[in-house]
């Protein structure tokens, strides 16, 4: 079973006039097990540098962060906001790119492009996709190196409504079958929501505002009543979050 212990994670920047400002404050965060969880919070709140930090991107300032897998260390998958596809590669040979283990490769890599829709472009090259398809070809990728945890940052943040509702469906579908423990940063509460099984909510200053529990059956659809209600009492929190800041 793979975990992510943070314990009270610090992150401070310090400028060239050598000011320090204080971006993560005393993080402690478990996730474990075959889970999904996102992080949530207004800009400046740390999201992105908490999950830079996770991924080993990025040092930090105090506290520890472990990634195990059982009695190993946790092996790591990242989507990023952008696909960061190697233009001169074709989408097959940008799966086989990022493969430690060869044997077997080209069954995953198959097998994961089939789940997001695109297994029949597998020798196209990036500048022949969409945004969105470059996107889920990032998504596949990051899957077929088959990772204990699976980070992902606003992966659907550049693309319009209708494609992110679209790969949000995908995602859901491919993590309903592999069950990675996932930590997924976000700006939108609908994403969280319709994805996650824990919101992790970030405060101004780097803290930890509250942690809400997500027990809807899926999978989830942003049109459902219970979805749309439980976006609404998040928002709502959102809110009075930031009117106490």
């Amino acid at each position: 079973m793979a975990s992510i212990e943070i314990d009270g994670l610090v992150k401070d920047y310090q400028n060239r006039q050598g000011k320090q400002t204080r971006v993560l404050d005393g993080i402690d965060l478990s996730i474990s097990g075959e889970t999904f969880v996102s992080i949530v919070g207004p800009s400046g709140s740390g999201k992105t540098t908490l999950l830079n930090i996770v991924s080993g991107i990025e040092s930090l300032s105090n506290g520890s962060v472990r990634l195990r897998a059982g009695d190993r260390d946790a092996k790591v998958g990242y989507v990023f906001q952008d696909p960061r596809l190697l233009p001169w590669r074709t989408v097959t040979q940008n799966l086989r790119f990022v493969q430690h283990d060869r044997s077997g490769w080209e069954q995953r890599a198959q097998h994961y492009l089939d789940l997001v829709g695109l297994g029949h472009l597998g020798d196209r090259y990036p500048a022949q996709l969409s945004g969105g398809q470059q996107q889920r070809i990032g998504i596949a990728r990051a899957f077929s190196v088959e990772p204990d945890i699976l980070l992902m940052d606003e992966p659907f943040s550049h693309l319009d409504a209708m494609t992110s509702r679209s790969l949000r469906e995908h995602l859901e579908r491919i993590w309903l079958e592999s069950r990675r423990t996932v930590m997924f940063v976000t700006h939108d509460v609908t994403e969280a929501v319709q994805l996650s099984d824990r919101i992790v909510v970030l405060a101004p200053g780097g803290r930890i505002h509250e942690t809400i529990e997500v027990d809807l059956p899926r999978p989830r659809r942003a049109s459902d009543p219970a979805v749309a209600m439980l976006q609404a009492e998040v928002l709502a929190r959102f809110e009075v979050m930031e009117a106490a800041a």
